[in-house]
């Protein structure tokens, strides 16, 4: 890891202003962020929802897949986060090219099945994709990084839940209060006889939804991961000393030979 080229300033934080920078993170590279997301992630919402439009009736299924499917879509938000960070943007080909050791290397197996339902799984994911450990070496790293982070990252995963559930109401809210005044909607019944509709577009306002909020969700985690190494190993420390050397070093160069 090359801390002098690392983009962010490095210094100990509190576990919500970790959280911040990570927000920060996805205000300055939104653009290449959402456009390697909308690429790659788009493919898999649309087998989805044509899954759907075969068989309304496999509605759930769908659903459930996309949720299901997080924890993949993360790690290639991960993947661009941790290169940006040092200066390297990776390109959509870049990213393909990785997604092969994303699929094999990071123990997607495991995030999609008894780890899916870890609360802490925006933090543990730096460790499970950075660090490749593996087996007791990893949990004890974990347990490690955790001290006086994993409550903060499991109430990132609760308030980032609550958001997603806000923010798919407002917009069936949006949509419902956009209805002319003049037009009368008896919601029974389009709940009973719009059912076919309602779902469509739950699905493509659930897309919506994590796609703001998921990339978000990555960072902050990402962001309380970069903040517990720098605790513990004194990264801003670290980076001092480097910058004092260079000074030093071009000093010297700059005096002249007696």
């Amino acid at each position: 890891m090359q801390l002098d080229q690392i983009g962010v300033v490095i210094r100990p934080r509190n576990q919500w202003e970790a959280i911040d920078l990570g927000f920060s993170m996805i205000r300055l590279w939104w653009q290449p962020c959402y456009k390697i997301w909308f690429t790659l992630i788009s493919p898999v919402f649309i087998a989805t929802f044509c899954l759907f439009l075969l068989n309304e009736n496999l509605f759930w299924l769908a659903a459930m897949i996309n949720w299901w499917l997080k924890p993949l879509f993360d790690r290639l938000i991960l993947y661009f986060l941790s290169q940006a960070v040092f200066g390297e943007q990776p390109s959509i080909r870049q990213t393909l090219r990785t997604l092969p050791t994303l699929l094999f290397k990071t123990q997607l197996g495991l995030a999609l099945t008894i780890r899916r339902f870890d609360l802490a799984r925006s933090f543990n994911l730096s460790v499970w994709q950075l660090e490749e450990l593996r087996g007791k070496i990893a949990f004890e790293r974990i347990k490690l990084l955790q001290n006086n982070t994993r409550k903060t990252a499991v109430w990132l995963t609760i308030v980032c839940i609550h958001f997603e559930s806000l923010l798919n109401l407002s917009l069936f809210l949006l949509g419902y209060w956009m209805i002319p005044v003049s037009y009368e909607v008896d919601l029974v019944e389009v709940i009973v006889h719009a059912k076919w509709w309602l779902d469509m577009l739950s699905m493509l306002f659930y897309f919506l939804v994590i796609s703001v909020i998921e990339p978000v969700y990555v960072a902050a985690g990402f962001a309380l991961y970069l903040n517990r190494r720098t605790h513990l190993e004194g990264w801003d420390i670290e980076l001092a000393f480097r910058r004092m050397a260079a000074r030093l070093k071009m000093s010297n160069k700059n005096q002249p030979v007696s």
